[in-house]
């Protein structure tokens, strides 16, 4: 059934305008925060953050600097194979820089919690904050309920969303609403 799923068949949850809105209310929260910084660092997780993460350094108004790390922790479900290989960590010396990742989905927590514990334990950043288009609290694993972005666009239910850079089996990033699949 999902393997043969069409555009017109996803439901839409977020619109491109809600989506648009969102972003440019979440960079200013983030820029308020940093409003005294001249260096931000802003890393996007691959795949999934990438437009999420073009469009908000586009709206953020403080000075940044943009690079991008790629993990994965899904092989093509919808489920999280439950470890998190680290595909590219290639960043320049980031030691002692405020840092923020940016992630499409905060889901079980344990990728959160691998990127909180890399920047902050072995690059040891300055700071670390975490900004995520979607918080799923409800998916989260016992041992990392206390893990949480810093910045949330939304807080959703259980759902599988594709669209705005989230995929299904590599499908559906171009979407420029969100919306959910339905899995049975």
């Amino acid at each position: 059934m999902l393997e043969t799923l069409k555009k017109e068949e996803i439901k839409v949850l977020y619109s491109e305008e809600t989506l648009a809105s969102r972003v440019k209310e979440l960079a200013g929260e983030i820029s308020e925060y940093y409003k005294d910084l001249d260096n931000l660092i802003v890393v996007g997780v691959l795949k999934g953050s990438f437009i999420f993460t073009a469009d908000l350094v586009r709206d953020l108004k403080v000075p940044c600097q943009l690079e991008f790390i790629k993990l994965s922790s899904y092989e093509d479900g919808t489920e999280s194979s439950g470890k998190i290989k680290a595909v590219d960590l290639s960043l320049p010396a980031l030691h002692g820089k405020d840092v923020l990742v940016v992630e499409d989905i905060v889901d079980s927590g344990r990728t959160a919690k691998f990127l909180k514990d890399y920047f902050e334990q072995q690059v040891e950043v300055k700071s670390c904050k975490i900004a995520a288009l979607f918080d799923k609290p409800c998916r989260r694993l016992e041992e990392f309920k206390i893990v949480h972005a810093d910045f949330t666009g939304f807080e959703i239910e259980d759902h599988f969303i594709v669209g705005y850079g989230l995929d299904f089996a590599q499908k559906f990033r171009e979407l420029p609403y969100v919306g959910v699949i339905e899995i049975s």
